[in-house]
């Protein structure tokens, strides 16, 4: 996953620890989009924060930092998350073929 990739949530479980730091969370099955890839090679886990989402600041890692949700929360998507619902759509609509 890089800084544009398109993703779903797979895991919205987050302890009362992490709710009392975070005002907004990914929620699963909702599509999201990568603003920016943190690695911590400290705790050997990466982070990631999201366009659609933005929380305050908090001390962390010796300063004052936007939490990022790790990365095993997510799956990438290949195509964008409005291109892949059309394409179901298209899937499951029956379609009429008029011969001629």
């Amino acid at each position: 996953m890089k800084v544009g990739s398109y993703v779903i949530c797979v895991d919205d479980s987050f302890s009362a620890e992490q709710m009392s730091k975070l005002s907004r969370i990914p929620k699963k099955d909702d599509y999201y989009t990568i603003r920016d890839v943190v690695e911590y090679p400290k705790y050997n886990r990466i982070g990631v924060r999201l366009e659609e989402i933005s929380n305050p600041p908090i001390e962390m890692e010796g300063g004052i930092h936007e939490p990022t949700f790790n990365i095993f929360r997510f799956a990438e998507l290949d195509v964008p998350p409005s291109l892949e619902a059309e394409i179901e759509n298209l899937i499951s609509t029956d379609i009429e073929i008029e011969t001629l």
